[in-house]
């Protein structure tokens, strides 16, 4: 057998580079990817957050209705917001959110409200009543947000 026609074939360098910056491609995908996940979860607890501030504010405007959000689970998990009428008690159709098109806000797939579901009630004064109440908000993947509605003040945290 000829020699001349054995030869260690290596990669060259293009090939190498190649791979290397495919490699780089990838990896930036899924630490981004990762992070988008986290960013998803603030940006929906922001989103609940400026949704009962929005009912805080209408309470506190109108001595007439009391205002409230009402957290449901579902597949996905979403909240309404409605008004009571304070004098004989009755609840009117849901209204619209601010920035919504509808009267509810459907959280995106992958996050769970998994604690503080039922009404959130503010009365003409922004008080919730007399228990703090705690809103979490969890991601499936170990990562979770608490919103806390501060006892007779109504403060949003």
């Amino acid at each position: 057998m000829n020699s001349a026609f054995k030869k260690n074939r290596g990669f060259t360098m293009l090939e190498v580079i190649a791979v290397l910056i495919i490699l780089g491609i990838i990896t930036a995908f899924v630490v981004s990817r990762g992070t988008n996940i986290k960013a998803e979860l603030s940006s929906e607890t922001e989103i609940i957050k400026a949704h009962l501030r929005y009912a805080h504010c209408l309470a506190l405007a109108n001595d007439i209705y009391s205002w409230k959000i009402t957290l449901s689970s579902g597949s996905p998990d979403y909240y309404t917001l409605s008004k009571i009428n304070k004098s004989d008690g009755t609840e009117t159709s849901p209204i619209n959110l601010p920035n919504e098109d509808s009267p509810t806000h459907t959280v995106p797939s992958g996050i769970s409200i998994t604690s503080g579901l039922g009404p959130v009630t503010f009365d003409e004064w922004g008080s919730p009543g007399t228990t703090t109440l705690n809103i979490i908000l969890s991601d499936g993947a170990g990562n979770s947000q608490t919103i806390t509605i501060t006892k007779n003040t109504g403060f949003i945290d």
